[in-house]
């Protein structure tokens, strides 16, 4: 007989994480969900651990594969899942014991689609815990009239990240949307990819519904090592902007055009300082020039509405085209934490 959700964990060298998570996920109050666990090509010992769970729990199914990214990694969860209804926890965090059961229970009392909980964000860097809002101006039953009319209108008009509709894993969605609608995990991407999903998911399905209760807890790391994609990923940064403009014009709203080009120029200066803090050794001045050279940036980066000071100083910078104080500016911040306001 087939379980009512599964649950996809893509898997990429997370062994120091990922027993928490796993265990949190086998915690449910909620029984009846199948486990698959995807094993991205890891390099550590989170293939082994994963095939250890699997012969105490035999609601777990493990899946090896060569490295394909994240997405590739969700898309294998998908093609091979059993479940009525899908859900996605990444390795690194962990869930609610009540998550799943309080998602399928509004998925099913609604017909829903996708059913979207907030989220908690603990922040191990600087000590913080913080939870993502909810939404509050409109009923918690969303149809597909007043998701086109009110949902996608404020998400392209606020900090939509604040309403936890970006991520994929504080959801649950009914499997058969993947394939009616052929909409998969952009494999090419390496930034933003849950969120091209969703907002492509949110103007074709039927029923949204939120829930007042965060039940997911996203873990934030230090990252131990950035990749060398950066001139792909601020690629993306780009392409995503373009998008959601193209989500504007669609849906005849385009005076909330200048409110997306900020939140990019916002996204490029976070990956920026991404580029300066990470353990690359050198192109740092050669990837930060690209970008500051970038014409879109170049145009959009002298109407930022800067939130801070520190976020003045970044924005002159960028400006000026100093790749060397840009640098410095970020270092200078990291070591002096007091001296501007933090974003």
């Amino acid at each position: 007989m087939k379980p009512d959700i599964s649950i996809i964990v893509p898997i990429y060298n997370v062994e120091k994480y990922l027993e928490a998570c796993l265990n949190s996920i086998l915690a449910q109050s909620y029984f009846d969900f199948e486990l698959i666990l995807v094993n991205d090509g890891s390099l550590d010992r989170s293939g082994e651990i994963c095939d250890l769970y699997a012969e105490k729990d035999n609601r777990i199914r493990v899946i090896h594969k060569m490295n394909g990214g994240v997405s590739s990694a969700r898309n294998k969860g998908i093609n091979t899942a059993n479940g009525k209804y899908i859900g996605f926890v990444d390795p690194d965090d962990t869930i609610l014991p009540t998550m799943f059961e309080l998602l399928i229970k509004s998925a099913l009392e609604h017909n829903a689609d996708i059913v979207v909980s907030p989220f908690t964000t603990i922040n191990l860097i600087e000590n913080k815990v913080s939870r993502s809002a909810v939404w509050e101006e409109i009923h918690c039953v969303i149809d597909k009239k007043n998701i086109e009319k009110q949902l996608v209108p404020k998400l392209l008009n606020d900090n939509y990240y604040g309403y936890s509709i970006i991520p994929c894993w504080n959801k649950l969605y009914k499997k058969v949307i993947f394939s009616d609608y052929n909409i998969k995990f952009d494999e090419n991407m390496n930034y933003g990819e849950d969120a091209r999903l969703n907002y492509m998911l949110l103007t074709r399905v039927e029923r949204l519904v939120f829930i007042n209760k965060p039940l997911y807890n996203y873990h934030l790391h230090q990252r131990e090592s950035l990749t060398q994609n950066f001139k792909e990923d601020y690629a993306f940064i780009l392409d995503n902007k373009k998008f959601m403009i193209s989500l504007c014009i669609k849906f005849n709203l385009t005076k909330y055009i200048s409110n997306l080009t900020n939140d990019y120029i916002n996204q490029s200066l976070v990956y920026m300082q991404d580029i300066v803090k990470s353990s690359l050794a050198t192109n740092k001045i050669y990837i930060l020039k690209n970008i500051m050279n970038d014409l879109d940036f170049k145009e959009n980066i002298r109407f930022f509405d800067c939130p801070s000071m520190y976020y003045r100083v970044l924005k002159t910078i960028c400006i000026l085209k100093n790749e060397a104080l840009f640098i410095g500016a970020v270092k200078a911040k990291s070591k002096f934490k007091g001296m501007f306001a933090n974003k």
